[in-house]
């Protein structure tokens, strides 16, 4: 009876001290463990020397670095991302995610940290546009798990469709013949059609996807009910947009603007 009268007594002064929260101020917080796809070049992938780069791991540094605390990149899966959120395997997912209104369902989402617009890419001789009847009796490629797969899906039902674990599947496949277009995000699609596809005589087809479902605002990922850290990175994510860190960062990565 007494040690449990001591521990109804323990955890009420710890409440009354703000020691029991969601989450700490940065200043007192060891870790914060960051999921991220690894395979998303080049947005998150392995150099030869096995390092985890490229721009959400620099976004993801930076913005760290302005909340005074220490992170740990996770790779996984894109698709095991926010299962892993929801059971506490990690404290946020920076992985290129877009806001779509069946994601915020389930995560709250910081303000966006950058734009990335969704197009169909396809050989250029295809006759594909984003015209869905170009599409009819096409075979189309998107990742698994992202808001491409959902727009396909949910918006064009009778267009076939093949999702791959990885974006560097289905461009293998878009190649081959496999498939006869992607789907993606069109800064994703730059650096390959930039290293490879133009020279295969690949590009975007047809014009920018404008639609709930793929509105290119890419956001932090947290479990719901975080607000705290919500708005400790929405104010990292504002010092970080007028800092020119920022135009540093993503001129690494793109020759244009891709600011929110």
């Amino acid at each position: 009876m007494l040690k449990a009268m001591r521990r109804v007594i323990g955890l009420a002064m710890l409440i009354a001290c703000g020691a029991i929260s969601a989450w700490v101020h940065p200043a007192a917080a060891q870790s914060l463990r960051i999921g991220t796809e690894g395979a998303y070049p080049p947005f998150e992938y392995r150099d030869a020397s096995g390092t985890l780069k490229g721009l959400d791991v620099e976004i993801g540094n930076a913005l760290c670095a302005r909340m005074k605390v220490e992170c740990q990149f996770m790779p996984q899966d894109f698709d095991g991302l926010i299962p892993a959120l929801k059971a506490g395997k990690i404290d946020m997912i920076i992985s290129s995610m877009s806001v779509t209104p069946d994601r915020a369902k389930v995560v709250d989402f910081t303000k966006p940290y950058y734009l990335s617009p969704s197009q169909f890419v396809a050989l250029k001789s295809s006759g594909i546009t984003d015209d869905p009847a170009t599409l009819k009796g096409k075979t189309v490629a998107v990742q698994s798990g992202t808001n491409h797969q959902a727009y396909m899906e949910q918006r064009l039902p009778d267009i076939a469709i093949k999702a791959y674990n990885t974006v560097q599947e289905a461009e293998l496949d878009l190649e081959s013949g496999r498939v006869d277009a992607m789907l993606a995000d069109k800064l994703l699609m730059y650096d390959w059609l930039e290293k490879a596809g133009k020279a295969k005589g690949f590009d975007y087809v047809g014009k920018p996807l404008v639609d709930p479902l793929v509105t290119g605002q890419i956001g932090i990922g947290l479990k719901k009910g975080n607000k705290a850290l919500v708005d400790s990175l929405n104010t990292a994510i504002d010092q970080l947009l007028a800092d020119p860190d920022y135009e540093k960062i993503t001129k690494a990565y793109f020759p244009f603007s891709i600011r929110p």
